[in-house]
C-alpha cells in the first residue's frame, strides 16, 4: 500500500508545519514528520545511523510509510506509523532507540530488491555462514565469537540478499546482552576482526540456538523443508511474498541448511567453522 498522506493528528494539526524528511532506502519510501523542527533533524540522524547511510533523499508525495513524531504539552513523545499510534513516553532516548528499531523493520518488510532474515551473518573462506534466529538465542554473542577467530563481520542482526540470493553486508555494531540481559555494543576492531566487504554466496544457514550443555548434533535438511524452517525469520514474507520465496529457494537450492542446538558460543565456534570447512567449503 502507498500512502499519500498529510499530518493527521491532533497534536500535529495545531501546530505550524516543519520541513519534513523524506528518503528512499532498499526501493522503500519514507517521510518523517513532527510538530518540532528538533525532533524532525534527530529522526534524520537516527535513520541514516539506523541504515548505514543506505538512504538517499526523495521529493516525491507517495510514501510506504509515513512517521509522525509529534511532542504534546505535557512533553510526552508520541510514535504514529501510518496513522496509527503505536508507541508514546516521555524519555527520549528510548522513545528514539525504538524508532530506530521500528523503521528497521518498515524497511526489511518492503524492501523491493532484496530480502532481510533476522539472522546473524559471518563470511568464511569466500562463503557466507547465515544465523536466522530470535532474539535471546544468543545469535549476536556467536557472531562475535566467529568474528574473533577469524570470520568476516556482515551482521548481527540482517542477512540482506539480493535477488541471486547473495549476501550483503550490514555491519552494525554489534548488540550484546550480560547474563542479566543488560545491553552494549561492541565494534569489529573491539573484537579484533575483520569487516566483509562485498556480497557472499550462501554456504551454510544454520538454525539453532545456546542451551546450557547441549551437545552440537547437526541434522542436514532437505531443500524444501529448510525453506520452511527459514520462513518465520523472513521480514517481507507479508508484503512482497512471491519475490522473498523466489530469493530463498535461490538460496536454499546451494546452500546446506542444518539445525542443531548448541553449547557456549566461545566452545562452539571453532566447531563450527570446522564443519563448514568439511562439509560446505
Amino acid at each position: 500500500m502507498v500512502y499519500r498522506m498529510t499530518s493527521k493528528s491532533p497534536i500535529m494539526r495545531k501546530s505550524k508545519a516543519n520541513r519534513a524528511f523524506a528518503f528512499e532506502s532498499y526501493g522503500v519510501l519514507v517521510k518523517i514528520e513532527s510538530n518540532h523542527q528538533e525532533l524532525v533533524d534527530k529522526a534524520e540522524l537516527v535513520s541514516k545511523k539506523a541504515l548505514l547511510g543506505n538512504l538517499t533523499s526523495y521529493d516525491g508525495v507517495e510514501f510506504d510509510h509515513v512517521f509522525e513524531l509529534p511532542r504534546d504539552d505535557s512533553g510526552v513523545f508520541h510514535l504514529i506509523q501510518n496513522g496509527e499510534q503505536i508507541s508514546y513516553g516521555e524519555d527520549e532516548t528510548i522513545f528514539f532507540k525504538f524508532f530506530d528499531s521500528i523503521l528497521r523493520v518498515a524497511i526489511g518488510e518492503y524492501a523491493t530488491d532484496r530480502v532481510f532474515l533476522h539472522a546473524g551473518v559471518v563470511g568464511w573462506k569466500g562463503k557466507a555462514i547465515v544465523l536466522p534466529a530470535d532474539s535471546y538465542q544468543g545469535k549476536s554473542t556467536l557472531v562475535a565469537e566467529l568474528v574473533k577467530i577469524g570470520a568476516e563481520y556482515y551482521s548481527d542482526e540482517f542477512a540482506i540478499l539480493d535477488q541471486k540470493g547473495f549476501v550483503h553486508p550490514f555491519p552494525r555494531r554489534l548488540n550484546l546482552r550480560t547474563e542479566d540481559y543488560k545491553t552494549y555494543d561492541l565494534s569489529v576492531e573491539d573484537l579484533g576482526g575483520t569487516y566483509g566487504k562485498g556480497p557472499l554466496p550462501v554456504g551454510l544457514i544454520l538454525l539453532t540456538g545456546y542451551r546450557p550443555g547441549e551437545k552440537w548434533q547437526p541434522e542436514i535438511l532437505s531443500s524444501g523443508n529448510g525453506l520452511l524452517k527459514i520462513i518465520p525469520f523472513t521480514l517481507s514474507i507479508r508484503y512482497r511474498p512471491k519475490f522473498a520465496m523466489e530469493v530463498l529457494h535461490n538460496v536454499s537450492r546451494h546452500a546446506i541448511i542444518a539445525s542443531s542446538l548448541r553449547g557456549s558460543a566461545d566452545k562452539f565456534a571453532k566447531t563450527l567453522l570446522e564443519f563448514v570447512d568439511n562439509n560446505v567449503i
